[in-house]
């Protein structure tokens, strides 16, 4: 197993208004962080029916590369291919918007009931947030400040349900 991070390449692919590769490979880059080692980022993305061969993809396509020297390659995981290939759903503009108003909502209530007046800051950067690799951009530094003060177990929680979220929202996303 190893731990991965995105390349110049990579980060430009997500800034893209057009991404040019499919949109599930965007919701696997989404979730790899140089934190995260493959077999967790595997996980999530089986969580919510991604490619679990994406990491593979995305490192030989260079969108991706070892964080540290002597890391091992992305783990290969023996799952047979899915029946029928996924097909974008038609979506409405009010239905696009329910899964970034969840991940929005959570976070806010999250960050009120696990820090209180600590995470004041941190919601109103939450609610500037309109984009969700914004919102994404906060999970890491609120993982950190309620592993301070409630311990690694919640924070793991709270980072676990965080990313859920995230990468459902981008696999609903239409292209």
């Amino acid at each position: 197993m190893g731990v991965y991070k995105k390349t110049e390449k990579g980060m430009n692919e997500l800034l893209a208004r057009s991404p040019g590769i499919d949109a599930r490979l965007v919701s696997v880059l989404i979730l790899v962080d140089g934190i995260r080692d493959s077999a967790e980022v595997i996980r999530l993305a089986k969580e919510v029916g991604l490619p679990v061969d994406a990491l593979e993809i995305l490192f030989h396509g260079g969108f991706i590369d070892k964080k540290f020297k002597g890391s091992a390659e992305p783990a290969a995981m023996d799952v047979a291919p899915p029946a029928k290939p996924m097909v974008p759903k038609q979506t409405d503009a009010a239905s696009k918007f329910k899964g970034f108003n969840e991940l929005y909502v959570y976070l806010v209530e999250q960050t009120k009931a696990l820090l209180g007046l600590r995470g004041f800051i941190y919601q109103l950067r939450i609610e500037r947030a309109s984009t969700v690799l914004e919102l994404k951009s906060l999970i890491e530094p609120l993982t950190r400040v309620i592993a301070k003060k409630h311990g690694f177990q919640i924070a793991q929680e709270f980072m676990r349900e965080s990313e859920r979220l995230v990468v459902a929202v981008i696999a609903e996303r239409n292209m």
